[in-house]
């Protein structure tokens, strides 16, 4: 008969006269000790990431429903407070119990704390100034007020007397060798809560310019510190965008979201989307993701652009607008991407889209400036068709001229001989000068295109052999 065991707890052995029940020593073997240090570690971990959630919940209650005792200010310090403790807290496992890694979690949510504490102050300090003509009507959960404005100043100088140093040593345990500028970027991008205005366009302004100065800086500083491509650095790095993620959020969950906020916030996700691709050490896949996923924010931020400036240029050039915001982020992805086949459909979606808004538009709108447009953008798709091989793009550019001909050809007729001899002459004129213009400076003109598509061209193809 086969020997058996009894739940780990003994064994089972066959003798002569019978079967036999023989006690089995426990034994600290290697795989043993392995297996119970992986659970405790899997345990601490998801102690550690409820842990997280739960505080990070809390200031997030807090934000929105505070606590009812006492005035606002006395409940903003309340938030300091816990953004101090946090810090301490950290402080405490890392020169206590020696514990970094508990440590390291207390130090990031002090961090990711200290917007919330700017958010509170720009709302205190907006319910005493306003750039934008008065107060908004808050939800009550979401309404803050200093009674007076002599506790303007000490509330902000008391917060700015925790919030600094926390900072600082915050980043100190992040990002060592790049902790001080750091500080500085995120403390500059968090001063952009504090700007007494809430207006959507004014909002979606200041969250462009943030993004733009994030990433500025995130490119700057991922090439002088390679420390930043760890787990803490790119969690710093992360950080200076929460701001700007705050600004965008109170801006649409409390005021009127507009054409041109769309088209900002849009802006801003397309730009993010482009620093991550240019990082060196991103798989392709993640870069190929990033772009697909890039179109569709490119198509919304075109369409809500030409809708913003619809009452600026009407109806009739909205088709012109929206094509050429489209064109300008599509070749950018176009020229960077590093996929062959993507880029081609690129070419190709993109040359459909501009057939079909100037093509539409002067067909709704036959007028004399739309025709001319179509016929311009029909002739550049055609040539640019042709020099990149693209099939598609040179059909596209012929549909565009042929519609632009057929729909305004009698408006430019008209045009032509309703003007007067004189903007006739300078019509001419300005003709004239650029065609000396491209005589004289064309053929250096025509060399840059070169080299640009030839480069392209080689990129294309060593990517193809790679692949």
């Amino acid at each position: 008969m086969s020997t058996h065991a009894a739940d780990g707890f003994a064994d089972i052995s066959e003798q002569v006269d019978g079967p036999t029940f023989v006690p089995r020593r426990r034994s600290f073997s290697p795989d043993g000790i392995a297996r119970s240090l992986r659970n405790f570690a899997t345990l601490s971990e998801a102690l550690r990431v409820l842990g997280a959630a739960v505080l990070v919940a809390s200031m997030s209650v807090f934000l929105l429903q505070g606590w009812s005792e006492g005035n606002d200010i006395r409940r903003y310090l309340l938030l300091l407070t816990q953004t101090g403790l946090l810090a301490a807290a950290g402080f405490a496992m890392s020169h206590g119990l020696r514990e970094t890694k508990g440590a390291r979690i207390f130090f990031g949510l002090a961090l990711v704390s200290i917007p919330a504490n700017f958010t509170i102050l720009s709302a205190l300090l907006y319910s005493v100034f306003q750039w934008d003509g008065g107060l908004i009507n808050y939800p009550d959960y979401a309404h803050w007020q200093i009674d007076n404005i002599a506790s303007t100043g000490a509330t902000v100088g008391g917060a700015m007397l925790v919030l600094v140093p926390v900072t600082l040593f915050c980043f100190a345990i992040m990002a060592r060798h790049s902790a001080k500028t750091l500080s500085l970027h995120f403390l500059l991008l968090n001063a952009l809560l504090l700007l007494p205005i809430r207006g959507s366009m004014a909002a979606g302004t200041i969250a462009l310019v943030g993004v733009v100065y994030a990433l500025f800086v995130v490119g700057k500083l991922t090439g002088k510190d390679k420390s930043l491509k760890t787990g803490e650095g790119k969690f710093a790095l992360a950080t200076l965008f929460i701001p700007i993620g705050i600004i965008l959020f109170r801006s649409m969950y409390f005021y009127d979201v507009d054409s041109l906020m769309i088209a900002m916030v849009s802006m801003a996700i397309f730009l993010a989307a482009r620093q991550v691709t240019l990082f060196p050490e991103r798989g392709p896949k993640i870069a190929l993701l990033l772009e697909t996923l890039s179109i569709p924010v490119t198509f919304i931020f075109a369409a809500s652009l030409s809708d913003a400036l619809r009452p600026m240029i009407g109806n009739a050039l909205m088709g012109p607008v929206f094509a050429t915001a489209f064109t300008l982020l599509a070749l950018d992805i176009v020229r960077r991407t590093e996929s062959q086949t993507f880029a081609r459909i690129l070419v190709m979606l993109t040359s459909i889209v501009v057939a079909a808004s100037f093509s539409f538009s002067v067909a709704g709108n036959p007028g004399a400036l739309n025709a001319m447009l179509s016929l311009a953008a029909g002739s550049i798709l055609m040539l640019a068709g042709l020099s990149m091989r693209s099939h598609v793009a040179a059909f596209a550019g012929i549909v565009t001229l042929f519609v632009a001909t057929i729909f305004g050809f009698e408006s430019v007729w008209d045009l032509v001989m309703t003007s007067s001899w004189i903007d006739l002459a300078v019509f001419g004129a300005c003709a004239i000068t650029l065609g000396s213009i491209v005589d004289r400076h064309g053929v250096v003109i025509k060399l840059h295109l070169v080299r640009w598509f030839d480069a392209l061209g080689q990129r294309r193809e060593q990517i193809a052999l790679e692949d």
